[in-house]
């Protein structure tokens, strides 16, 4: 629908005031409360509650709020790629990525991608998992592929899979030595107890990943002494194919590794342990055509990691 002056409405809400949004827009009071009162009449509804103050959008205001907010960043996509057309500059895709993902997803996302997409060019943005909500609620990436952030405030998800986490080490360790449990057929570690004095390869203890293992020690009263944080999940696959611990990793991640065949992976807990991994980007964003089928090509690629019955 066509709404006349939307920024009006945008700056009441914004200045959370009629008065201070007409000194903004350099309007008398009487005037925008007129504005207001007609936008009102002609949608049908309520949009402010002016028994508070500062003023408070009503459900239907939190809509129709939210449906400006969402056609305003329309307007400027649309002009920018419309300028972008007629400088015959190539399109871009800004992708936010953790490093190690982007190291083990798109080698084979990328060819596909660019079968269908030959002209788009693709910038990835590659930062530790806390910092990519941030790219994305800043509009500096069209989306980023992560762990569900714990704040939604200004961004929506699509959830992709939950990843199984496993737990790995070295075959020749004395607690694995003898159990045949693989990456394509892997077992249930049944006692998290055995590894409280091992050396255990972690993230960091804010990431979403850590978050859910601590959980797991606290459930399970598992209190590891020996643990050694990397920012690097490559790191922690390494050490562990040398016999120098045990990491806990998404299982995605892991058939890329040069020294599968040194590694035993094991699923942990009942259900087995699993992490959401998804496609995140800002709410009422827009999604250009190039951005829906890169997102529909990864979650076809991470269909082959959905292992429900896995034990």
């Amino acid at each position: 629908m066509f709404v006349k002056n939307p920024e009006y409405f945008l700056t009441i809400v914004k200045e959370h005031s009629i008065s201070k949004a007409a000194e903004r827009l350099y309007l008398s009071q009487p005037y925008l409360s007129q504005y207001l009162a007609k936008l009102e009449n002609s949608l049908g509804v309520i949009l402010l509650d002016r028994s508070h103050t500062p003023l408070k959008l009503t459900p239907a205001g939190e809509v129709f709020y939210a449906y400006l907010e969402r056609q305003s960043y329309l307007d400027r996509q649309l002009v920018s790629d419309l300028r972008d057309l007629q400088d015959k500059k190539r399109p871009t895709l800004h992708i936010g990525v953790s490093p190690w993902r982007g190291s083990t997803l798109l080698p084979d996302v990328l060819p596909a991608f660019t079968q269908h997409y030959p002209n788009v060019q693709v910038v990835l943005h590659e930062a530790p998992v806390p910092e990519l909500a941030q790219l994305a609620e800043g509009n500096v990436t069209d989306f980023c592929i992560m762990h569900i952030p714990g704040d939604l405030t200004e961004l929506t998800y699509e959830l992709v899979m939950r990843e199984h986490i496993f737990l790995i080490g070295h075959r020749d360790h004395p607690l694995l030595r003898g159990l045949d449990s693989t990456y394509d057929d892997p077992k249930n570690f049944r006692d998290l107890r055995l590894l409280e004095h091992e050396r255990i390869i972690m993230l960091p203890s804010d990431w979403r990943l850590s978050k859910l293992l601590h959980n797991t020690f606290a459930v399970l009263n598992v209190e590891p002494q020996n643990i050694l944080v990397t920012t690097n999940n490559t790191t922690a696959i390494n050490l562990a194919a040398e016999n120098m611990g045990f990491a806990f990793l998404q299982e995605s991640g892991i058939a890329r590794t040069p020294y599968l065949d040194r590694l035993a992976c094991f699923t942990i807990g009942e259900p087995p342990l699993t992490c959401p991994m998804a496609v995140v980007y800002k709410k009422n964003g827009f999604l250009s055509p190039a951005a829906r089928t890169f997102i529909d090509l990864t979650k076809e690629y991470y269909s082959r990691f959905d292992r429900p019955n896995l034990s």
